[in-house]
């Protein structure tokens, strides 16, 4: 696929993994939204959704949806979406547990690509970016962060153009910086 493909971004989709309203993931998210031009800007807020975790009962594999329908109205916007932002603080090395639950419940996803050969039951070629925030020195943690939503991006039909990180939140955070990677893959993407 050519790059002149992804210029056009109709559908965004803001998938929010944290609760603090005044966080850095937050501005750092602010800071995406005000240098991005599209059409339709939707935001789920995982922290505030009520959704079940996969149970692992494997409805889907016989019935290539789950079983619950509380995701229903976020999986028809997942799969419409042009542009998917991943936002999650990073707790203990991790993306923050609404999200990893979020990423579990995709498992319809994992059971029709393997049962169908590896097809792609999303069709629609569509990219992400991941934003996040570390109280710490995050750039280990984000990558392993990066390799799971990689694996899953790797079903759900996603290419993965990047990540911004703003570092040690609890001391001296450096938003500049952050905010610099985001322009730079915002610049890549040409959605300015």
């Amino acid at each position: 696929m050519k790059q002149s493909d992804f210029m056009k971004y109709k559908e965004i989709l803001i998938v929010d993994g944290t609760s603090r309203e005044n966080g850095y993931t937050k501005k750092l998210l602010e800071f995406f939204k005000s240098n991005v031009n599209a059409e339709n800007v939707a935001t789920f807020e995982a922290y505030k959704e009520s959704f079940n975790f996969c149970d692992g009962c494997n409805f889907c594999e016989s019935n290539e949806h789950c079983k619950f329908k509380d995701l229903d109205a976020f999986m028809k916007a997942f799969e419409a979406a042009d542009l998917i932002v991943f936002t999650t603080p990073i707790y203990n090395g991790m993306m923050s547990a609404p999200m990893k639950a979020l990423i579990e419940r995709l498992q319809p996803y994992y059971a029709y690509f393997y049962k169908h050969n590896k097809t792609q039951k999303i069709e629609k070629r569509r990219r992400a970016i991941i934003l996040a925030s570390s109280g710490r020195d995050g750039e280990e943690a984000l990558q392993y962060i990066e390799a799971q939503y990689k694996y899953a991006f790797s079903i759900t039909n996603i290419e993965f153009i990047g990540s911004a990180l703003c570092n040690f939140t609890d001391t001296s955070a450096n938003v500049a910086k952050a905010e610099e990677k985001i322009k730079n893959i915002l610049e890549r993407m040409d959605l300015q």
